[in-house]
């Protein structure tokens, strides 16, 4: 029992960690899965071959650099308006500070002054009073007086003591100003150090417009760079970048779903949900985003306002929701999770209007159709089905087993759909998750990615990496103009994995400092972003380097020389 306990100990606290690729069977120890054909070892090949027509020029890009360009020249000017403004008040808070200093050094001025006239006075009448118990009053005699008028020592009295309690207050009031002063002036540097880093990427940005204005540029994984990161106080397990390019949005391991600026990295947390929040779709053409959270709710939101807030926070299923899809027309959106089923919502009303039933286990991914007639969702065990979205009905079954495998040792399933994608024609589909599984219970296998025809619903290639690299493959994306598939993953190290359509493997891999659990490519097609174990998300571009690039190339060959 103890040797028990301790699988089942281990197994929660990969659960607990994000690393769920285990997943017990009933409760009956022993009990086997349904048969279910093994997978292929060699992919079937397509109907129709998948020819490499070479990199796809992006004409586009050059409208998102130009929007960049604007974007960041108007984030410029309003961040020159703060820095102005808040030196403003520095200088009136320093004049503020000079006038209270001046003020006390006055009054201590003035209190030494009454103080000594006080002290001469006393004095004096000291000297009257010992001249007159010396000699005593004669009948008809002047009454003693002082040599000069002595002041009214009850009422000087007073006035010093005012003084002094004016002087402390004055220095009171003087360390509070200071405080505020210190506080500004580190707030002047912050937002000062904002204009800058604004004004190099304002140059940065016309740099690339320009060299997208001079040649259409095309995407090159070998080119990979990371360009910024964003960082978080918990690991990430999502992300996307809005349809616009405006923003990298990301759901992490706790209830804060963020929002960063692209050009200014600003960050405003979405706050809604109360716990991770594993996927989430948006609509092309509005602001509209809806997110599914582990606790079984989805919530609308608007992301383009100035502090999002969730416009509807319904209960969609029983556990997790793990995949949200919205139609292409915007109309409808997608849902599903462990509860198996996969639900159909009203974008307008947020109302259920159909629920599928079909798959046997957890569903990991759901995805509309780019033509919008057809709904395709995945499972545990890496079966797929497409649905009609006119009739609700299943349409075609698809078998992606090859990221599937009960292990008979730990009496687990492991694998499933972690990763789904529909290329932009429509014409191709892929999975990702983890295959060839050695042990189930360490979550040693191969990061698998499965390319199907749309058309013939056959499998194109079981894409894997070219080394003895082991882990899970938890996202995969089709490039924008379908030149190429992205892939990332891990275990504990991460990748990113580049494939040809078709071809079983990449033509180029970059590792990155942590296990990417999601990624997504920005609308221009020549960046893309992943979300990250180590709690920050990236940005990376495939570009053509600008000239401020190779120079900084430059000069860090010239310095290691």
């Amino acid at each position: 029992m103890s040797f028990l306990h301790s699988i089942c100990s281990k197994l929660s606290y990969l659960l607990a960690g994000g690393y769920a690729v285990v997943t017990l069977s009933s409760p009956v120890m022993g009990a086997k899965p349904d048969a279910k054909p093994a997978a292929p070892e060699v992919p079937l090949l397509a109907v129709k071959p998948i020819l490499d027509h070479g990199p796809t020029p992006l004409p586009m890009a050059l409208k998102y650099a130009q929007l960049d360009v604007s974007k960041v020249s108007k984030q410029s000017a309003a961040q020159f308006e703060i820095v102005k403004a808040l030196s403003q008040k520095f200088q009136i808070l320093n004049t503020k500070i000079a006038v209270i200093q001046k003020t006390i050094q006055d009054t201590k001025q003035q209190i030494k002054t009454d103080s000594s006239l006080l002290k001469k006075a006393r004095a004096e009448l000291k000297r009257l009073s010992e001249v007159k118990a010396k000699s005593p009053a004669r009948k008809g005699s002047e009454p003693l007086k002082a040599v000069k008028p002595l002041p009214d020592l009850e009422q000087l009295s007073i006035e010093i003591s005012n003084n002094e309690k004016q002087v402390k207050a004055l220095a009171q009031a003087l360390k509070e100003v200071q405080k505020k002063l210190e506080e500004l002036k580190k707030q002047v540097a912050v937002e000062k150090k904002q204009l800058g880093f604004l004004k190099t990427k304002e140059s940065q940005f016309t740099e690339i417009a320009s060299l997208f204005r001079e040649k259409s540029p095309v995407a090159d994984p070998k080119l990979l760079r990371e360009v910024a990161s964003y960082q978080h106080t918990r690991p990430l397990y999502s992300c996307k970048i809005d349809p616009n390019g405006n923003y990298l949005l990301a759901g992490a391991q706790d209830s804060v779903f963020n929002r960063w600026d692209l050009v200014s990295a600003a960050n405003t947390k979405l706050l809604g949900h109360n716990s991770w929040v594993r996927r989430f779709d948006l609509h092309g053409s509005t602001s509209l985003m809806v997110t599914g959270a582990y606790e079984g709710k989805i919530a609308w939101w608007d992301i383009n306002a100035h502090q999002p807030k969730p416009k509807h926070l319904i209960v969609a299923h029983k556990g997790y929701v793990r995949g949200v899809s919205v139609s292409p027309d915007g109309k409808l959106v997608a849902t599903a999770g462990n509860d198996r089923l996969v639900k159909i919502w009203s974008i307008q009303k947020a109302e259920l209007i159909q629920t599928l039933q079909g798959h046997e286990h957890q569903i990991y991914n759901v995805k509309f159709h780019p033509g919008g007639r057809y709904l395709l969702s995945g499972d545990l065990r890496g079966n797929l089905k497409q649905w009609d979205t006119k009739t609700w009905k299943t349409v075609r079954d698809f078998d992606g087993s090859a990221i599937y495998k009960y292990d008979t040792t730990f009496r687990g399933h492991i694998g499933g759909v972690r990763g789904m994608d529909i290329s932009q024609d429509g014409k191709y589909f892929a999975i990702s998750g983890i295959g060839q599984v050695s042990n189930a219970f360490a979550g040693i296998g191969v990061p698998t990615v499965v390319l199907f025809d749309w058309e013939t619903g056959k499998q194109l290639a079981i894409m894997t990496p070219s080394d003895n690299f082991k882990g899970t493959c938890w996202g995969v994306r089709f490039h924008p103009q379908s030149d190429f598939i992205a892939a990332v993953g891990g275990n504990s190290s991460g990748m990113i994995w580049f494939w040809k359509l078709g071809e079983q493997k990449p033509f180029f891999s970059q590792k990155v400092k942590s296990v990417p659990y999601d990624l997504d490519f920005h609308p221009d097609g020549l960046r893309m972003c992943i979300a990250g174990y180590d709690k920050t998300a990236r940005l990376f571009s495939m570009g053509p380097k600008a000239p401020f690039e190779l120079a900084k190339q430059k000069a860090k060959t010239k310095k290691k020389k």
